[in-house]
């Protein structure tokens, strides 16, 4: 990608050809003429005060539109505030609803929209549920605006996404730690997630004044929220063995020092996975999962497990142990049968 210092303008250099586009609100517009001549530089200026004066890809927005929505929700401070990650999401989100719905009326909104929108994209149920979950967002701003005094896609039904990530096993436990000693980076990392119960955002993060007389002090990311976690046996016996390494503030940091984003982490994990032969559905959410299941097993209540994991992972996990629980009393019922006959 070619640099050039005009806001909002990207440049592409595709076999020796440069191919510049002027990118904002999801738009994205073709700036013709030769790179830099006086014809590319006043087709640019006329792109960039049409955006500035209210027009989009050289056509006005109309009031009222869902344009003009995402325009000024994208404006607001409900928006700026978000957290960059989560901003980027919206944002994409966003970008499909204006491309579909762009010049529609939001006060026109049916509340058929919602099933349009899930048949639409039926086939990949996870991103229907969070088009539809970022159109009730917006509608929610469009009544702060005065524009709706009803929210048409007010608790929208969901469509089923399958079982998603499934907690690690106890043999797969043992398999990775047979294959990554203590004084790892990736064993390190492995105890953080499974003996915290945090997101893999979390974990990357950790440092060293999260720890403080036996316990880890860490404010979620995604909920923003503070939990108090006290250091396992085997997770101070990682730390121990790692931390005196090096001297870097983050506990497990990329190999410059830093710590690591979020895509790094993921390979670096998947990595350590596959090293360990353990299987590709095998991820770090499984490890919240399984971290969940311990403090269960250990007696602590679901309100308790979810001040530490998040209620969501709790519930998914007490789901899914109600459901194991229920599966093994029926085999003992069928084998006493049997033994019976």
């Amino acid at each position: 990608m070619v640099l050039i210092n005009l806001p909002y303008v990207k440049a592409y250099e595709v076999k020796g050809k440069t191919y510049c586009y002027y990118r904002r609100d999801g738009s994205k517009i073709r700036i013709k003429g030769d790179l830099g001549s006086d014809a590319w530089r006043a087709e640019y200026e006329r792109i960039h005060e049409e955006f500035q004066t209210g027009a989009s890809g050289g056509k006005k927005v109309t009031p009222g539109s869902y344009d003009d929505l995402i325009a000024k929700y994208k404006a607001s401070p409900i928006y700026k505030q978000l957290k960059p990650r989560t901003k980027k999401e919206y944002a994409r989100h966003l970008d499909t609803l204006g491309s579909i719905a762009g010049k529609m009326d939001v006060k026109s909104t049916p509340r058929k929209f919602v099933t349009m929108l899930h048949n639409r994209f039926h086939n990949t149920p996870r991103t229907a549920n969070a088009i539809v979950s970022q159109l009730r967002i917006i509608l929610n701003y469009a009544i702060d605006l005065g524009w709706l005094m009803h929210n048409p896609a007010a608790r929208p039904r969901r469509l089923k996404e399958g079982e998603g990530f499934r907690s690690w096993e106890e043999n797969e436990i043992e398999q990775f730690r047979v294959h990554w000693a203590m004084g790892t980076r990736e064993r390190t990392a492995f105890e953080l997630i499974l003996y915290t119960g945090q997101r893999a955002s979390d974990v990357r993060t950790m440092v060293r004044g999260h720890i403080k007389n036996g316990w880890i002090s860490v404010k979620q990311q995604k909920t923003a929220a503070r939990v108090e976690i006290p250091l396992s046996n085997v997770l101070q016996q990682a730390l121990d063995a790692w931390l005196p390494d090096h001297d870097h503030l983050n506990l497990t940091p990329a190999p410059k020092g830093k710590a690591y984003d979020a895509t790094a982490f993921s390979k670096m994990m998947r990595k350590a996975y596959d090293a360990a032969d353990l299987p590709a559905d095998f991820t770090a959410h499984g490890g919240r999962y399984a971290a969940a299941t311990r403090l269960r097993e250990l007696g602590l209540s679901w309100e308790e497990i979810g001040a530490i994991t998040g209620h969501e992972t709790a519930q998914m996990v007490r789901k899914y142990s109600e459901r194991k629980r229920a599966a093994s009393l029926a085999i003992d019922k069928l084998n006493r049968l049997d033994q019976g006959a």
